[in-house]
């Protein structure tokens, strides 16, 4: 019997969508709130990726080069989108949808990067290419069943994304004190990042414990134990760092400040120049002079 919420049933539901195919089974109950969704929590977490991919395309409105910017905040909506389908489902074909969704993502971030400075022809060319490499993969993958691949090319797309983006800062961001509120916030997206995969890897590890304790608890509180909903929440957010970075480096806006660009919580990591007065000692008393900016 729950001790602080509502009980769990002895049995799940009847699934709407069917018996589960996918390889992948998080640890969250199947079907045990509804029979409409196979995984609530790790459903609705993918909102992260959608609401931080709103958000950007929205700060965009109006750009005359709006659409290319938006390029890779569709790209993490995709994510979003194709998580949740197979959260929600649980089925072997919408597992590709969430596998193929990080790839395409991923390669929206990297076409940006390597395509910034380039003439129009030139990027449109690379986005092809790009584009017919990821299909003849994407094909590969599917009808070969694999997964290893897969990991590879992910992990090799996120290091090649990752080395040209502190190429880019090393160029494009001259004042030291902006270059080091850059890398203060890359910092911040990488232990996002490897935090949110050491608490997928807890709830791999540790999910019998965890269910047995979410049934004690009872819901709604035992939702806060979903591990893998907290993975959908920080990778969101390292992912959103990322990209408004990306977006911010191959800009015309490199170089300047960074406060006040990014979404909550991403903007209480950096700092706001303050106004304090200029404080001359003499001799005779205090002085105060006009107020400067101290970062």
């Amino acid at each position: 019997m729950a001790s602080l919420g509502w009980s769990y049933r002895d049995t799940p539901y009847d699934p709407y969508w069917g018996p589960t195919s996918s390889k992948a089974n998080f640890c969250e109950e199947d079907y045990i709130v509804t029979r409409y969704i196979a995984e609530l929590v790790n459903t609705l977490t993918n909102l992260t990726y959608i609401l931080y991919a709103i958000h950007g395309i929205y700060k965009n409105w109006g750009r005359k080069d709006a659409f290319l910017r938006n390029i890779p905040y569709l790209g993490i909506m995709g994510v979003g989108f194709g998580s949740a389908v197979f959260h929600a489902t649980n089925k072997y074909y919408t597992q590709w949808a969430d596998d193929l969704s990080m790839l395409l993502a991923t390669a929206t971030v990297m076409h940006r990067v390597y395509t910034y400075d380039d003439t129009p022809l030139h990027a449109v060319l690379k986005g092809l290419g790009l584009a017919a490499f990821l299909t003849v993969f994407s094909v590969w993958h599917c009808l070969s069943d694999e997964i290893v691949g897969h990991s590879i090319l992910f992990g090799v797309m996120v290091v090649l994304v990752g080395t040209k983006t502190r190429s880019i800062i090393s160029h494009r961001v001259e004042d030291p004190a902006v270059k080091k509120e850059v890398r203060k916030l890359v910092r911040w997206g990488s232990v996002i990042f490897i935090s949110g995969y050491v608490i997928w890897n807890i709830d791999n590890i540790t999910c019998s414990w965890l269910t047995q304790a979410k049934r004690t608890i009872g819901m709604p509180l035992s939702f806060l134990l979903e591990l893998h909903g907290w993975w959908h929440i920080f990778t969101g957010i390292g992912a959103y760092i990322f990209i408004a970075l990306v977006e911010y480096l191959t800009s015309e806006e490199a170089g300047e400040p960074l406060a006040g660009r990014f979404a909550w919580p991403i903007d209480l990591f950096l700092r706001r120049p303050r106004s304090t007065p200029n404080i001359i000692r003499t001799g005779y008393g205090t002085l105060s002079a006009a107020p400067e900016n101290i970062d």
